[in-house]
């Protein structure tokens, strides 16, 4: 599998640009929300309120500043406003800094928070929190800020006789709950890429096969040196790092244990049910509600799992996550009445088409709460139609969904009786 990826190597160099904001005497801005740790004094330099209403069209965009990370560049003209984005789950808690580490002498800064970014990708210009001087001399700080929804957020340094200064904007985690949900569904590529270099170490070595090597490679100490190999870093900590080793350890970790143990032949691909999704199981109770009307139509079962993955690599095998569900689902095929056959592959397009008859709702659901909205699933198809009765059949249709981005798939089983 090594020799299929890309590895990136990433070299993030000192961010510099030069912007001209537009000319402006200093102005004192109203007084700041009351958020915790930001100041209430006035505030020099605030950005204009562009005609556009999307306050990152008033700054020079520099881009993404990581969790529990830091960028550093340089004000080029007076006044200046320098923008950074930064993205957390719902109810992350954060601090951001102009850090005296980093930032010339003498300097003073304003910082501006806004946000989350709409579908239209626009902050608004609503001041989230903002600060003058609660950081070191004359830098700005805000202490804490629990943010409420996840998104996208923009930071803004301004400055109004920095020209020719750098300074250094620190991003930092409060709570250990600000990376997403999303960045822990597959595994980090460098995170996989240790447990494979381990394990044909040990092949090597010792002179076992991979599936055996691979308790060698996987254990408590592994997972905690993987830790520390990509979060006890001074820079360029990964986005998941943020929510500390437990999240790592409990969330992650087992994820990359489960996708080696099917990659080397020690069992099938472990499937983790996820959680109950409300709107899920509103779609799905509609088409519940109809088919137990009037003659008991049908009935029908689903299940929502993750599928171990390995984060910006080829997607899994359908025929693995296949694999993987019966073996996490003995009700498949522990049933002799049952015997299912697989037909040839479907696009979603087709499943949901199926399913409409009863299950309208369910198939626009899956796509939004599983899948990024973009990425194309797959769907696998089994059928059987044994006899229950005289002259009565039973029609089973099992779909397996699988979304090969988000690392998820739908298992639904709709039993169809003839009377």
């Amino acid at each position: 599998m090594r020799h299929a990826w890309t590895r990136l190597w990433w070299l993030v160099p000192s961010l510099l640009i030069a912007a001209c904001g537009p000319s402006q005497e200093p102005v004192a801005s109203a007084e700041a929300p009351a958020e915790v740790g930001a100041s209430t004094r006035p505030v020099l330099y605030p950005p204009p309120a562009p005609p556009s209403g999307n306050i990152v069209d008033s700054t020079a965009f520099l881009g993404p500043v990581g969790l529990n990370d830091a960028v550093q560049t340089r004000f080029t003209t007076n006044p200046q406003y320098l923008s950074f984005s930064f993205t957390v789950a719902a109810g992350a808690q954060v601090s951001l800094e102009v850090t005296h580490l980093g930032s010339s002498m003498y300097l003073d800064t304003g910082l501006f928070i806004y946000g989350p970014k709409n579908a239209n990708g626009s902050y608004g210009t609503t001041v989230l929190a903002q600060d003058d001087d609660a950081g070191y001399g004359q830098l700005s700080k805000v202490a804490s800020l629990t943010l409420a929804q996840g998104g996208e957020y923009l930071a803004v340094v301004s400055t109004g006789t920095g020209a020719g200064k750098q300074f250094r904007l620190a991003l930092g985690c409060l709570n250990s709950a600000c990376a997403q949900d999303d960045l822990f569904t597959a595994c980090d590529l460098d995170v996989a890429t240790r447990i494979e270099v381990c394990d044909e170490s040990v092949v090597e070595t010792q002179q076992v096969t991979p599936a055996q090597a691979l308790p060698q490679c996987t254990d408590a100490q592994d997972a905690h040196n993987a830790w520390l190999a990509e979060c006890a870093v001074p820079s360029g900590q990964k986005a998941w790092c943020a929510n500390g080793e437990a999240a790592f350890t409990s969330r992650m970790w087992p994820v990359c244990k489960d996708f080696y143990q099917r990659y080397y032949g020690a069992g099938p691909l472990p499937l983790a049910a996820l959680e109950d999704n409300d709107a899920i199981n509103e779609a799905r109770a509609t088409g519940h509600t109809w088919c137990k009307t009037g003659e008991n139509f049908c009935d029908e079962f689903l299940w929502t799992f993750n599928v171990p993955s390995i984060a910006g690599t080829q997607a899994t095998q359908l025929d693995w996550v296949v694999e993987g569900a019966f073996a996490a689902l003995p009700e498949l095929s522990t049933d002799p009445r049952v015997q299912f056959t697989r037909y040839p592959n479907l696009t979603y397009a087709d499943f949901a088409s199926r399913i409409a008859w009863a299950f309208p709702d369910l198939g626009q659901v899956l796509p939004q709460e599983l899948g990024n909205g973009t990425e194309v699933p797959q769907v696998a198809h089994f059928y059987d139609d044994p006899l229950v009765a005289a002259g009565a059949h039973d029609f089973h249709n099992l779909y397996i969904v699988y979304f090969p981005v988000s690392h998820r798939t739908a298992v639904f089983w709709l039993i169809q009786h003839e009377y």
